[in-house]
This record gives structure tokens, C-alpha cells and sequence, in this order.
């Protein structure tokens, strides 16, 4: 099978190692690159090995030559190329000519470089010169994951054109591409606790398709397009709360008859009914929330336009439910007992999706280190800042609105969710040939993630397998709501899905992307978890400081290792410098060269 061509997203107009150096001219840069371009690949000739098995990768070389050499790497795409088996010229022509026209979000030169030192060609001969042109260099080894906020990519444009017709119909009412991905991932989000009929077989246990989401920006930078993603669930919470009037209404009328057959007998004392919901307030008392999903049979979406309105929830006595959020997850048994008034609640099967929206401050402290359990159980999105204002008048019809717009899709989805339901109960499975290709690429990311990040990664990366998994899931259903599929129901009545390629490939895309977003919070999670631990240190005196200083440097170390430890402890470098000296004077430490230093024991 050869490879096949989508488009990518637009990229900035001009690559961040560009834009940030300081040279006077970027010919000697660009010569620099072709320079050692030109030896990789002809080292690739030489061992005859085909650096982009896959087609992401292949896609990803073709914006990677663009970024660095423009038109000038064309010839480099088809020498690298044609070691695929299925290599043709003129479609490999065709998606270079694509990479030409659009722009890649957040692919660089430095991609080449990547996928070049992963297939097994050392980098250590080239570009000493100007090695910002090179991958992020991690452990030894180059880093791909690690972005700056600047470099954090958006979703591919792949992604919008082998969408589900309804999801198609969302995110054109998008007014911008932050705008857009925020919209898609939100739709998918809050549609997915609308699902509560289809489960699927992953890691061995039954899992739903719910997700938990937060998008992350400054102040009025557009992360407001997730709250028209609510109406897109409104007419069915609507309907609910309706149901709820009702049954309360039969309820009173019921209670008012048995107080006045009380004194004859023979009357029993009606059950208060449940409170029906879809969409629960995050102000919830952790007894509530429980109650609240009780009532609903473990379903329900989590959703706040304000992300510190659930931590300050979370914080309180009454409203501390976050392992309710981190178990219901997994939808593990969730319980809760208090002793006053005997209360006592507890949900078995909890299918809960969560929607948030807030600044970085509020992720931080609704999840303060990045050792949290909700930390890797989230999607995360970063809206970066752009500066500029939009043109607030674009329309002045109501009916035109994208409050209007999204509650027609709201009506109309509240329509096709019924005849959904009405079915009956749907399982979900990926073809046998997509499951190999999943492992293999969770596989590969996993390494990447532990060798440039830490090895605490491979929780986020496992979880983002998941995360994956589920939003296929949600595309699948999505499609079929709209009679995309052929549907087989097996003898105990269960109506199968299964996976198509096309969102298959769409929900790895995705995925892809929010794992460079999760990466960037994992790092800024950890970075003010050594703050706090340096607060720490500093307040049991500088002794101690000194002391730990100490102990964290290596038997025998440079200044770079000791910059490196400083850096993590959060102390000051000059400081830091005398108690180096002071370490030397005691005899603790001795200078074995300029720069070099071995501890005495």
C-alpha cells in the first residue's frame, strides 16, 4: 500500500530558531543546513534504510525539508523516500508540493534531524556550529516531545477533513484555528458522556468513552468557544431537568395522599425520586456530586467555564471529591460515608466527563505537582497568546450568532442521540491490523517520552493511549449517528462497531497533539513542585541547603552539573558559587581542573 497524502496546518510564517538567532543573515544558517542535510542523506544512501517506516513520519520529513530548504528539499524527499517499498515519485512529488502550500504546525528542521538520529545515524558529526538547528538533546538523546509555548502545535489540518459530518458541522462555526481546535476537542469531550450505551475492551477492562479536558489560556485569549461546546448537550440536560420536574411534581402529589390515608392505613410512604441531570454544577458538595450521580446512573459532564471554581471545590471539607474524579476515571467503585445524619453513597459504574476551562494559574491549582493522579487522567490544550483584536461586529443578526448556531446543533443532536439510544447497547473493537499499528506507535512514543523527559512520563503516555482509544470511540458513534456504517448485532442483541481507519487515524492525530500539550504541562508541573521543595529547603536554614546541595552533586562533577542542580534546587548561582568555594576551603571538595571537581570523603 503506498502512502497516502492529507494536508497539514498552517505553520508561523517563519521557523522559532530563525526568528530568534542573532546572526545578521540567515544564508550562512540555511548553507549550514543544506550542508548537513546533504551528508545524512547520503549516509542514509549509503546503509539503504527507509527513516520514515510510517506514514506520520513520512508526512512530517516532507515540513521538516520545507521549514529548513524550502523548494531546495525536494530532491531530498525523494532520496530518502524511495527506500520505502511502495516509494512512487510522482505522489511523493505531490505531497511535497502540499508541504510547499500549507504550513506544518510546530514541525521544523529539527524533525529531520530527529527521525534521522532515531533510525540510527549519529548526529555528533554536524552542525557543531549552530547547533540550535538541532533537536532538543535529552539523556544523549534528541528530544521531539520538549516545546516551548511558542512551538506547542495545533491539530493537523488532516484531522478537519476526514472528520464525522455532525463534528464537520461544529467546528465550521469556528472563527479562528485556536478557535477550531478548541471547539473540536470540547464537542468531542461533551459528547462523549452522551454515550453511555457503547463500551470497549481496553487493557482488559470494559471502558467507556468519557473524557476529562482542560483548556488552558491567558485572559480573554479564547478558550470562552468551550462553553458553546455545552450546547451541543443542553436540550438533553434540559429534558432531564423536565423529567425531574415531573417526577417531583407525582412525587408531592403522592406524599400529599399518603399524609391524608395516613390515619386510615394500609398506604405505603412513596420514594423520593431522583435527581435527574446531565450537566453537574462543579460547586457540588462531594456528598451532592455522589447523590447527583446516583440518580443518574454514574453518568454525568463536569463542566466549568472557570477551572479554580472546581479546585477551590476541591480544597474545601465539604467538596473534596478529586479521588471521586481520579477513580472515576478508570470507573472504579466510588463511595462516600459520613456519620453525620448516617449518610452513606456510593456509585458502581461511574462514566463521568469532565470540561474545564481557566489560566495556567488555576491548572496549577487544581493540580499542583505533576505527580497528581489528575494530571495524566486530562487532556490538556494550550490556547497560545496572540496578539490582536478581532472584529466584534463580523454580525449583527442573532439568529446568526454562535449561541444560535450551536443550539441548533444541540436540537439536532438531541435527535440523532435519541434514535442512538433507542438501538440499544453497542460494544466497539479496532481491527486487528490497527491494533498492531497502536501498540507499536504507543510503543515508540513511550521511549521517546521517558528518554527526553523522565520516566514518570510513561503515566501520561499510557493514559493518553486511552485518552486515544476513547475519542475513537466518540468519532465511531459520531459517524454512525449519521448511518456512516454498516452495523452487525450479535445473538445477545449487542449492536458491534468497529473502528473505521479514517477515525482511527484521526484520534491518533489528535492525540498526537495533546501529548505535546501534556508534555508542556507534565515539565511546568515539575518545575513548580522543585520551587515548592526548594521553599522548603531554604526554611531549614542554609546549612541545610548547603548540605543538600551537596548531596545531590555526582562524586566527581563539572560546573554544568552543578548549574544543573542549583537550577532544580532553586537557588541563587552566585550563592550557590561560594558555598562551591566554601565546600573546597572545608575540605570537602577539590579542584581537580578549571571547571572540574571531585568530592572528598
Amino acid at each position: 500500500m503506498s502512502k497516502k497524502i492529507f494536508f497539514a496546518q498552517d505553520w508561523e510564517n517563519v521557523p522559532s530558531e530563525i526568528q530568534q538567532t542573532d546572526m545578521p543573515s540567515i544564508t550562512p544558517l540555511y548553507n549550514k543546513v543544506e550542508e548537513d542535510v546533504e551528508n545524512i542523506v547520503r549516509e542514509i544512501e549509503q546503509r539503504a534504510i527507509d527513516i520514515t517506516p510510517n506514514y506520520k513520519d513520512w508526512v512530517e520529513l516532507g515540513f521538516a525539508l520545507v521549514d529548513g530548504l524550502g523548494e531546495n528539499g525536494r530532491e531530498y524527499y525523494h532520496r530518502i523516500s524511495r527506500f520505502y517499498p511502495n516509494y512512487q515519485r510522482e505522489e511523493t512529488d505531490k505531497q511535497y508540493t502540499h508541504c510547499l502550500q500549507s504550513k506544518g504546525q510546530g514541525i521544523t528542521i529539527r524533525s529531520f534531524f530527529h527521525l534521522a538520529n532515531q533510525a540510527g545515524i549519529s548526529l555528533a558529526p554536524f552542525n557543531k556550529e549552530h547547533l540550535s538547528i538541532l533537536p532538543n538533546i535529552q539523556n544523549g538523546k534528541t528530544g521531539k516531545w520538549i516545546k516551548s509555548e511558542e512551538e506547542l502545535p495545533a491539530f493537523p489540518e488532516c484531522v478537519f477533513d476526514h472528520l464525522p459530518s455532525f463534528l464537520n458541522e461544529v467546528v465550521n462555526n469556528s472563527i479562528s484555528l485556536d478557535d477550531r481546535d478548541t471547539i473540536l476537542i470540547g464537542a468531542i469531550v461533551c459528547l462523549s458522556v452522551c454515550f453511555h450505551n457503547i463500551c470497549g475492551v481496553y487493557d482488559e477492562r470494559i471502558v467507556y468513552p468519557n473524557l476529562y479536558l482542560f483548556v488552558v489560556a491567558d485572559a480573554d485569549m479564547g478558550k470562552g468557544a468551550l462553553t458553546l461546546c455545552r450546547e451541543l448537550v443542553a436540550p438533553i440536560n434540559r429534558n432531564l431537568h423536565e423529567l425531574s420536574k415531573q417526577l417531583e411534581q407525582e412525587y408531592k402529589e403522592a406524599m400529599n395522599a399518603y399524609i391524608k390515608g395516613k390515619k386510615d392505613g394500609g398506604m405505603t410512604m412513596p420514594t423520593e425520586p431522583p435527581m435527574r441531570m446531565l450537566v453537574i454544577p462543579a460547586n457540588s458538595s462531594a456528598s451532592s456530586f455522589l447523590k447527583i450521580l446516583g440518580d443518574n446512573d454514574g453518568i454525568g459532564l463536569l463542566f466549568e467555564s472557570e477551572g479554580d471554581t472546581l479546585s477551590q471545590t476541591l480544597k474545601s471539607d465539604y467538596g473534596n471529591y478529586s479521588d471521586v474524579l481520579r477513580k472515576a476515571f478508570h470507573h472504579e467503585l466510588v463511595s462516600l460515608s459520613r456519620r453525620k445524619d448516617r449518610e452513606y453513597c456510593e456509585v458502581s459504574n461511574p462514566r463521568v466527563s469532565v470540561a474545564l476551562a481557566g489560566t495556567p494559574e488555576q491548572v496549577r491549582k487544581l493540580i499542583p505537582d505533576a505527580e497528581n493522579g489528575l494530571m495524566s487522567r486530562f487532556c490538556f490544550y494550550i490556547i497560545r497568546f496572540k496578539r490582536g483584536i478581532r472584529n466584534v461586529f463580523a454580525t449583527n443578526d442573532i439568529s446568526q450568532s454562535k449561541n444560535a448556531m450551536f443550539k441548533l446543533l444541540g436540537d439536532k443532536f438531541c435527535h440523532l442521540h435519541e434514535e442512538f439510544v433507542r438501538q440499544g447497547n453497542y460494544s466497539f473493537s479496532l481491527p486487528s491490523d490497527l491494533q498492531e499499528h497502536f501498540i507499536e506507535y504507543l510503543s515508540r512514543v513511550n521511549e521517546e517520552c521517558c528518554d527526553e523527559v523522565d520516566n514518570k512520563m510513561q503515566g501520561v503516555v499510557r493514559r493518553m493511549g486511552l485518552i486515544a482509544y476513547r475519542i475513537m470511540m466518540v468519532l465511531t458513534v459520531v459517524r454512525q449517528l449519521g448511518n456512516g456504517y454498516d452495523v452487525q448485532t450479535s445473538q445477545d442483541g449487542i449492536i458491534r462497531l468497529v473502528c473505521h481507519e479514517s477515525d482511527y487515524r484521526v484520534a491518533m492525530s489528535i492525540c498526537d497533539t495533546l501529548l505535546y500539550h501534556a508534555v508542556f504541562i507534565y515539565r511546568n508541573l515539575s518545575r513548580n513542585q522543585s520551587k515548592q521543595t526548594a521553599s522548603i529547603l531554604q526554611e531549614t536554614g542554609v546549612a541545610a541547603r548547603r548540605n543538600t546541595l551537596y548531596n545531590m552533586l555526582p562524586e566527581t562533577f563539572t560546573k554544568k552539573d552543578y548549574d544543573a542542580a542549583i537550577l532544580a534546587l532553586g537557588e541563587n548561582g552566585s550563592t550557590a558559587a561560594k558555598w562551591i568555594e566554601a565546600f573546597i576551603r572545608s575540605g570537602k571538595l577539590c579542584r581537580i581542573e578549571q571547571g572540574k571537581y571531585k568530592k572528598i570523603f
